[in-house]
Order: C-alpha cells, then sequence, then structure tokens
C-alpha cells in the first residue's frame, strides 16, 4: 500500500484525496501543483488490492486538515477549485457537505459525484465514510444521502460552478445489482432526488412509487416499467 503526499503544508486549510493504482502511472495535475489557496496538501493513495471506498476512506483518514476534497485520477481540477471549496466552508459554518460536477456528466442537487466532492472530515468519519459494499457504482451517492440524512440537507450544497474536467470515458453500463442496492436502502430518495418523472408532478409520483417500493419492492420493481416510460416524457 502507498500513500504519498506530492503536496504538502505544515497547516492545510484544505486536503485533497486521489486514489489511483499503480498501473495507471498517475501523474499529479500540474493544476493541483498550483491551486490559487496556497495552504492545501494533496494525498494519493496508490493500491490495487484495495477498492476505490477503501482508498478513499483511507485518504481521509491520513488527511491533516479539517476540510477533504475528492476527486479522481482521470480528473483536472481547475486552478481555483480549492479556493472555491474552502470558500464555501467558510461563508457557512453549518457546511458539512459541499458537491460540484463534472463537465461530463450532468448532475445536480442531490446527485452526488464523488470525483468532485468536499466535506468535513470528522463528519465524514463519523458516518462512516465510503460503504464497500456500494464499491464501483454509487458509493459516492450513498454517501451524500447518509451525510444528509445524519447532518440534514440544508447542512449539504451543491455548486454547479464547481466544476471539473473529466479526461476519462464516462461509464455507461449499470451495475443492476448495486442499482437496486441502493433503491432498497433509500426509495424516497433515490424516486425524488435521482429519478423524478420529467412531468407534472413529478415529485408527487416520484413520492408515490417510493412509498410503494418501500411496501413491496416486488411491486415496486413491477412498476419501474411504467416509471421509466413517466421519465422520458418530456
Amino acid at each position: 500500500m502507498t500513500v504519498e503526499r506530492p503536496v504538502t503544508h505544515p497547516n492545510p486549510a484544505v486536503s485533497v484525496v486521489i486514489p489511483t493504482i499503480p498501473e495507471n502511472e498517475f501523474e499529479l495535475p500540474p493544476t493541483l501543483r498550483r491551486q490559487t489557496i496556497g495552504r492545501y496538501e494533496v494525498i494519493v493513495v496508490s493500491d490495487a488490492s484495495i477498492d476505490r471506498c477503501e482508498a478513499r476512506n483511507l485518504g481521509m483518514e491520513c488527511a491533516t486538515a479539517d476540510i477533504v476534497a475528492q476527486t479522481d485520477d482521470d480528473c483536472r481540477p481547475p486552478e481555483e477549485w480549492l479556493e472555491r471549496v474552502h470558500a464555501h466552508f467558510e461563508r457557512d459554518p453549518e457546511l458539512v457537505l459541499l458537491a460540484g460536477r463534472l463537465d461530463k456528466h450532468r448532475s445536480g442537487p442531490h446527485q452526488y459525484v464523488g470525483a468532485n466532492l468536499a466535506y468535513l472530515r470528522e463528519e465524514a468519519l463519523d458516518v462512516g465514510g465510503f460503504d464497500s459494499e456500494l464499491a464501483g457504482w454509487r458509493a459516492d451517492t450513498d454517501f451524500g444521502w447518509r451525510m444528509e440524512i445524519t447532518y440534514g440537507t440544508d447542512r449539504c450544497a451543491f455548486d454547479p460552478d464547481l466544476e471539473i474536467e473529466h479526461i476519462g470515458p464516462l461509464r455507461t453500463s449499470v451495475d443492476r445489482n448495486l442499482e437496486r442496492k441502493l433503491r432498497d436502502r433509500y426509495p424516497h430518495r433515490y424516486f425524488t432526488y435521482l429519478h423524478r418523472p420529467n412531468v407534472p408532478f413529478g415529485w408527487w409520483i416520484g413520492a408515490s412509487v417510493a412509498r410503494l417500493y418501500r411496501l413491496s419492492p416486488r411491486l415496486g420493481e413491477g412498476l419501474l416499467t411504467l416509471y421509466k416510460a413517466c421519465r422520458a416524457v418530456t
């Protein structure tokens, strides 16, 4: 297991965590060496024997700043990324979680993308960090929703202008088993935040489907075809 600190500071305002594996031959992007904030450190966890969630959790534990920002080894943050992250937490002392977006990913509020996420270290550790049961699919969403449930949605924010360039390919396949696991854990959030129908009263429809799904997952599965048809309506 290798934990490296290519950028260090004696008193960092933000710690950056990047998981990778040796075969990727990761090199730190130049923009992460010249962040405008000045006071920051970068922690790279490189280990093929652990999953991405374990790598993120290890980086979180090694971080020395109160604020942790994370990205992936195929992403390129702008030079003002950490300054913008830090400003959010400075303006709102109650903030525990901040989400941004990737340039190729149409995310929104409550739709957490692990490659552009920042949080308070202690609060994240207290909810258990990232769950390896969902490693590879939706672990970032699960983490965000646990933070919302534990600390309140008003303490979790989304900044559409906090954007990172993603140079790698986007995953197009769905891990159906992990998708169902997320849906089983959070039916209300799943159908109202993640997959709300694009129709009038869409939130109400999503909430109704979530209630039925909670009562009978089998019935809920049967409604998914109709539900997806509703989402396709514009």
